[in-house]
């Protein structure tokens, strides 16, 4: 069990992080790149967004619902549940199949929170002035939808996530942590909620963020998806 003073110490680390992206002025994370108009064969989810391109989008079948009804938050785990310091170095939603390793992301020299590379194959990344996955508060987690010559990006199947299912994150010191999701939202970028999404919780829990929304007009994605879960446990990686 950690002593009460580290974790008064955990919460000053968050809430200060917290404070740097309030400062930072950040309103919507802009996860969307152009790609190439082809879609992927077979089990490629309906529902998942079609990439940035002049091109028609793929048409997406009235099947899936926009955004997974929330259940009932579970309880939070007990303060001794919360982890030390680690920075996590892959991420995994089984459920959905999405794995990646994760990159250290800052941020730009305009304040706002680095995005991951949008090459094929670029891992998702994790905002570093963010607590460490485990840690007391909100760790955000960013991935894009699609790539720069492809519509699959290493977060394309993120709105397939539905609550109660598992994100698992493996640390640098050789944990992983298990959270569950309690909701997934999508957010117009013009009116993101920062602090809703940012704000650091009293447990620890995480956001994975990708864009949506994608405008065939504008050839843009106007949304931002973000799925919030919470730690259930954690264990030897």
């Amino acid at each position: 069990m950690r002593s009460d003073t580290s974790n008064r110490r955990g919460r000053f680390i968050a809430s200060a992080a917290a404070a740097l992206l309030l400062v930072g002025g950040i309103t919507s994370i802009g996860l969307g790149l152009h790609a190439e108009p082809s879609a992927p064969q077979g089990n490629s989810p309906a529902s998942a967004q079609t990439p940035v391109t002049s091109a028609p989008p793929v048409p997406a079948s009235a099947s899936a619902s926009p955004v997974p009804t929330a259940l009932n938050p579970a309880p939070a785990p007990a303060p001794d549940a919360a982890l030390p310091a680690s920075v996590p170095v892959s991420v995994v939603v089984a459920s959905v199949g999405i794995s990646s390793t994760l990159l250290q992301l800052g941020k730009q020299p305009d304040g706002e929170v680095e995005t991951p590379p949008g090459d094929p194959g670029s891992p998702a990344g994790w905002y570093k002035d963010s607590p460490s996955p485990g840690q007391s508060g909100s760790a955000i987690i960013l991935g894009h939808v699609n790539s720069t010559k492809s519509p699959v990006g290493v977060f394309y199947r993120l709105r397939q996530i539905v609550p109660g299912q598992d994100i698992t994150v493996t640390r640098s010191d050789h944990t992983a942590a298990v959270f569950t999701v309690d909701t997934v939202r999508t957010y117009h970028k013009s009116s993101f909620p920062t602090v809703e999404v940012y704000q650091n919780a009293d447990r620890p829990e995480i956001r994975l963020i990708t864009c949506g929304g994608y405008d065939p007009a504008s050839g843009q994605y106007l949304d931002n998806t973000v799925v919030f879960a919470h730690l259930v446990s954690s264990h030897p990686a």
